[in-house]
């Protein structure tokens, strides 16, 4: 039986036998590969749920310091590809899809070359292309500290779920999101990879040329691993907030930066990570 696509995007429906003997389908999330061109040169492909890829694009260029805002970006469109069946891959057709970005003259000096090496980033890779551990260091806005009630805190990640649209259908997606101090949700974005959540939702603010997000607060559906919690400090973010467990790099990163980092928030209950 051929699967459908349903009304949501970024989710497929597929025939499962629920437990070994009922036909049924079921849903769940498109993962297809992407790959961002910079001034029509392959610069990297990440597999990727369709869906807000020139967000994808510009948070991806903004993470690894190639721009520093929407003036860096001259144009950027999404361009869908022509399904090809993969003669590695042979149960996948993939579109092919891309997305094209040219760069001010000011933005693509001394950054696009260096930048240009041939890598592949998974979904669950957050440090691919880095060939030395030299590259992992990047320079960060400072960040300037907030009073925030944990109580406010704790409650995000609830506010968060509901604006899971693909979760609440497949079950296996992850989230990232923005708010206010107040509370209130300024943008979410959903992802088979949770780095690329984090850059299609701090695209989606280089691209209104709304930087640097001081007074801003990153949830994330899982945990806080150092290159989330640099993406977030890239983007001058003075609070971040994990459902899942924070790392020792991420711990020391957002406490060395004056960054609020809360891990494991849930209602009533959340670590306060303080710097020692």
């Amino acid at each position: 039986m051929p699967s459908e696509t349903v009304d949501i995007p970024g989710a497929r429906s597929v025939p499962v036998l629920r437990r070994g003997t009922q036909r049924e389908d079921d849903f769940v999330v498109v993962e297809e590969p992407l790959e961002i061109r910079v001034d029509g040169k392959p610069l990297v492909v990440t597999m990727r749920t369709p869906g807000y890829d020139t967000e994808l694009a510009a948070g991806f260029l903004h993470a690894e310091g190639i721009v520093s805002g929407r003036a860096d970006i001259l144009s950027i469109h999404a361009v869908d590809g022509a399904p090809e069946r993969s003669t590695r891959i042979k149960v996948s057709a993939f579109a092919g899809d891309h997305v094209n970005v040219t760069l001010s003259d000011s933005a693509a000096t001394g950054k696009i070359e260096p930048a240009e090496r041939a890598f592949r980033a998974t979904a669950a890779c957050g440090v691919c292309g880095k060939e030395e551990i030299s590259d992992l260091e990047q320079d960060l806005p400072p960040v300037s500290p907030v009073s925030v009630d944990p109580q406010l805190l704790e409650s995000l990640p609830n506010r968060l779920r509901r604006a899971q649209q693909l979760f609440e259908v497949t079950g296996g997606i992850h989230a990232a999101g923005v708010f206010g101090l107040d509370g209130e949700l300024l943008c979410a974005r959903e992802d088979i990879g949770r780095h690329n959540a984090v850059d299609k939702v701090i695209g989606f603010f280089v691209l209104r040329n709304e930087l640097p997000l001081a007074g801003r607060i990153l949830v994330v559906s899982g945990r806080a691993g150092f290159e989330l919690v640099q993406k977030a400090l890239k983007a001058a973010m003075p609070v971040m907030v994990s459902v899942g467990a924070a790392s020792s790099v991420a711990v020391d990163m957002a406490t060395d930066a004056g960054m609020t980092l809360y891990s494991f928030a849930g209602p009533g209950s959340g670590n306060w990570h303080v710097k020692t």
